[in-house]
């Protein structure tokens, strides 16, 4: 495997760990867009809804403790104080966090239309889809 495509596979892991975390602390509607070849910004965005403004909080932190606690390299994070997005920055992996409301308005998942995506389902999701 080339280094490159070592690295390709590394941060599809990162953003499949990431979903995954964000799906066990109860977000929602979680997508992972692969943006290689279509943006210089990251290869991949992992994008989900919170619950609430509390959630929104809680989890940009729990996300930051545990990527500290992996030493998975630097993270830079905005809008912790924030009610409505959250974003964390991994470099090639792109973490936003939003209020539904916040989330519909800015519609990444429809500007990023032409990416590959990858539908992260949730045992909310699951549950909402056989009632």
């Amino acid at each position: 495997m080339s280094k490159s495509e070592n690295n390709v596979t590394k941060g599809h892991e990162l953003a499949l760990a990431i979903a995954e975390t964000i799906g066990e602390h109860m977000g929602e509607r979680i997508r992972i867009l692969d943006l290689r070849g279509l943006s210089d910004i990251a290869d991949w965005f992992v994008i989900a809804d919170v619950q609430s403004k509390r959630h929104l909080k809680a989890l940009g932190k729990d996300l930051l403790d545990e990527i500290a606690e992996a030493k998975i390299g630097s993270c830079f994070a905005d809008g912790l104080k924030s009610e409505s997005w959250v974003i964390l920055d991994l470099f090639d992996v792109v973490v936003h966090l939003f209020a539904p409301e916040q989330r519909d308005y800015y519609a990444l998942d429809d500007y990023w239309g032409d990416a590959p995506v990858e539908i992260i389902e949730t045992n909310t999701e699951e549950e909402n889809a056989v009632l």
